[in-house]
């Protein structure tokens, strides 16, 4: 049994469309598995972010251990990020 927590944050798209799926085990956002739960947010170009996947990658930032120690993976366009 893995007791880590995680989340995997899945970037697809361009400046005019962006997906930004993520799913994770630790849906309290507590630090170890706490139940899992998965979202896909769709995002596009705005007047004060005009570019959709720019703004994506800035929500989710970089594959990284947060400061709980969960294990946090971002890949966009199928490569990791």
């Amino acid at each position: 049994m893995n007791s880590r927590a995680w989340m995997r944050i899945s970037i697809n798209g361009s400046p005019t469309y962006t997906r930004m799926h993520t799913s994770t085990n630790d849906d309290q956002d507590l630090g170890y598995p706490s139940g899992d739960a998965s979202w896909t947010d769709e995002l596009r170009p705005t007047e004060q972010r005009p570019d959709a996947l720019a703004y994506a990658r800035q929500l989710a930032g970089v594959s990284r251990i947060g400061i709980s120690g969960i294990e946090v993976e971002v890949f966009v366009n199928g490569e990791r990020a």
